[in-house]
């Protein structure tokens, strides 16, 4: 049977019976650790006695145990080089002071003046010194500080010092000090991947956080065990805040060490937080499109907020949300004159937030005004005007309405949004300079990336400090679908390197999709008037006939059709024609032009406003309110007329108000209401 260890031993003396003989054996084994320094003692009393008899009164002794003393002790310091700096010195005073008592005692004898003295005052004290460090050495913490030193010298890091460590669950932060003038922030974030390598963890798994008030001081974190590895599906907890406010976090996942991952999209003055954008990308296969669904069905779950979004791949994610959305469009034209929307919109909110006395957007405004501080009355009574939810617009594969629209038509509502209560999210798969301006992406506050090709990419998404802290989506590029960092405002900066993972849409979440997005479609917030005043001045029919899916229809129109017994039975530009005139008598230029002359006639200046006009209200008829020439391309071969007549006839109805400049030789139609 082999032998007990010593805590078993232990137990065995605690738990054993109380007779002399078991109080005996225990407190011999409770002795025999602090035993070796009295030894130590006694060897060297024994030492000086029988060197005495040998070597009293002999000068060439004397030199030699001299020398031997000093051998000694250098001996002792040198081989304490790696030990502590206290255990080293300890152990060459010790030897120092037991080895020169020796070499007097055996020249003079141990019990001449004042030898015998100096050997029953100092022997115990230098062998109760030893009995300390060893009581000492037993404290847990010393215990922990060494193992850690221990860790630190591995990798380079041997002069750090831990401050203080805090032990969470699946989760160890230590405040790490480095030493003065040697080593800064940077020796740390370098030997990251040793750390991780000594502890056998992933890379992602080993942050450091510099002090920014310090240049060598930080938090080490350590997160032992990866809770990201089992998927979590969207449809077993569904939304976090149903029927809440968009003042209410946004929960798209689980942090690696358990906790929420959430952001939030209005600012909060009491919590010190800015509204703020959102930046979302990710390579193909990272995860991108779960994301955006977690997100979007946060957002369309709370009671005073509107979504708007476009979406170039038809609605391919988000097609059982749809009834959620107050406007919905599919890319190119109408995407752009969403775009233009929006400009319009934002200065009309925000002209209607300062008038009731609100410096950002926030729960109240949402409300009906019925508190005096927030009242646009002269008198300073309560207004009671109807509310202003919160406003998102979400661009979908933005990447693909930048390069139609170009920088510039994101740039000026990235910079303005947000003061009048409106959110941008745009989602993409690379940011890169030839996708995104970088204006328009400084603007963007917050960041969502998930696993990138590179680390070029990530640092297109991610600020220097979060690489340097550790955060690296490319090793995971789309090999592990979910995983991503978020940096926003209102989440603690030592979070923005811990990686989250948000949860899984899998076929089986569509009909609560569904069930969301009826819900919201009864219960949600409306456009409020001014939103929908301001963005019918600018996209008329486009806006006003927007695409609305009826939740509590009965018969069989699918979703999209929409009847209306008011509809008129002839076109709007046909309303102008009377049935009885007769035609017009042919003109000189209407059979088929010459070779190489223009295409078609030249109408005389009546005719000319009125074929302009009927052009134009065509457009507006179908929603089409952003135009240019290459738009009457087919209209100009219907009607025989050439591209320079056009084009001079847009530049004559820009001056008379009913086009706007939108840009890049591009006009956007005034709406008849408006121009009226």
């Amino acid at each position: 049977m082999g032998e007990k260890n010593a805590d078993q031993q232990h137990d065995d003396q605690l738990n054993g019976s109380s007779s002399t003989k078991g109080v005996g054996a225990y407190l011999l084994h409770r002795a025999k650790p602090h035993l070796p320094p009295w030894l130590g003692v006694a060897g060297a009393g024994l030492a000086g006695t029988l060197g005495s008899i040998r070597w009293q009164d002999s000068s060439a002794a004397g030199v030699g145990l001299t020398l031997a003393s000093v051998a000694l002790t250098g001996a002792t310091w040198w081989a304490g080089r790696g030990t502590s700096a206290q255990r080293r010195l300890h152990s060459a005073i010790t030897v120092a002071a037991g080895s020169a008592w020796v070499t007097a005692a055996c020249l003079a004898g141990p019990t001449a003046a004042p030898l015998g003295d100096l050997y029953l005052m100092g022997g115990p004290v230098v062998a109760l010194s030893w009995n300390v460090r060893m009581m000492m050495r037993r404290n847990p913490d010393a215990a922990g500080e060494g193992s850690d030193k221990g860790l630190l010298e591995k990798v380079g890091l041997a002069k750090a010092k831990l401050a203080r460590t805090e032990v969470e669950p699946n989760r160890v932060t230590a405040r790490l000090a480095l030493e003065p003038g040697e080593q800064t922030n940077d020796d740390v974030t370098s030997t990251l991947p040793r750390i991780a390598s000594a502890l056998d963890l992933p890379t992602t798994a080993v942050r450091y956080l510099p002090d920014p008030d310090s240049a060598r001081q930080g938090e080490l974190v350590i997160v032992p065990h990866d809770m990201l590895a089992d998927t979590v599906r969207w449809e077993e907890n569904g939304p976090a805040f149903p029927g809440g406010s968009i003042t209410d976090p946004l929960v798209i996942g689980v942090y690696d060490d358990g906790s929420p991952l959430a952001l939030w999209l209005p600012g909060d003055k009491k919590a010190g937080r800015n509204a703020t954008h959102v930046l979302i990308a990710g390579m193909t296969g990272s995860g991108k499109g779960d994301g955006a669904l977690n997100l979007q069905t946060e957002i369309l779950t709370r009671t005073d907020v509107i979504m708007w979004l476009s979406d170039p791949k038809g609605f391919q994610d988000f097609r059982p949300l749809l009834p959620a959305y107050d406007w919905a469009v599919e890319g190119g034209a109408a995407t752009e004159i969403m775009v233009e929307a929006v400009k319009a919109v934002i200065p009309a909110r925000t002209t209607w937030l300062g008038q009731h006395n609100y410096r950002q957007w926030e729960a109240a405004s949402a409300k009906p005004q019925t508190d005096p501080k927030h009242s646009c009355s002269k008198d300073g009574s309560a207004c009671g005007c109807p509310g202003l939810p919160f406003h998102v617009v979400w661009f979908e594969e933005a990447g693909v309405s930048l390069g139609l629209l170009g920088d510039d038509a994101f740039n000026s509502i990235a910079n303005l949004a947000r003061s009048a209560g409106m959110a941008l999210v745009v989602s993409l798969q690379r940011p890169s300079h030839d996708q995104i301006a970088t204006t328009t992406r400084d603007a963007l506050g917050s960041r969502l990336c998930f696993g990138v090709p590179n680390a070029t990419a990530s640092g297109f998404m991610l600020p220097d400090t979060v690489v340097d802290a550790g955060a690296a989506p490319e090793r995971w590029a789309n090999r592990r679908p979910g995983y991503c960092y978020l940096v926003t405002p209102g989440v603690p900066e030592e979070r923005y390197s811990s990686p989250g993972r948000t949860r899984w849409f899998t076929d089986s979440a569509v009909s609560l999709m569904e069930t969301v997005a009826q819900w919201a479609a009864r219960n949600g917030a409306k456009a409020d008037p001014v939103t929908e005043k301001a963005a019918a001045t600018v996209a008329g029919n486009a806006y006003t006939e927007r695409r609305r899916v009826d939740v509590d229809a009965t018969d069989d129109t699918e979703d999209g059709e929409m009847t209306n017994e008011h509809e008129p039975l002839v076109d709007a530009e046909d309303t102008v024609i009377n049935p009885e005139q007769e035609l017009e008598a042919p003109e000189q230029g209407d059979d088929t032009p010459i070779f190489g002359q223009d295409t078609g006639r030249k109408p005389k200046p009546e005719e000319a406003r009125r074929l302009l006009a009927q052009a134009i209200a065509e457009f507006e008829a179908e929603g089409r309110m952003v135009i240019g020439p290459k738009d009457f391309y087919d209209w100009c071969d219907k009607h025989n007329l050439s591209r320079p007549w056009v084009s001079a006839r847009l530049t004559e109805a820009y001056k008379e108000g009913r086009l706007a400049d939108a840009g890049r030789g591009r006009w956007r139609i005034v709406p008849q209401m408006s121009h009226a």
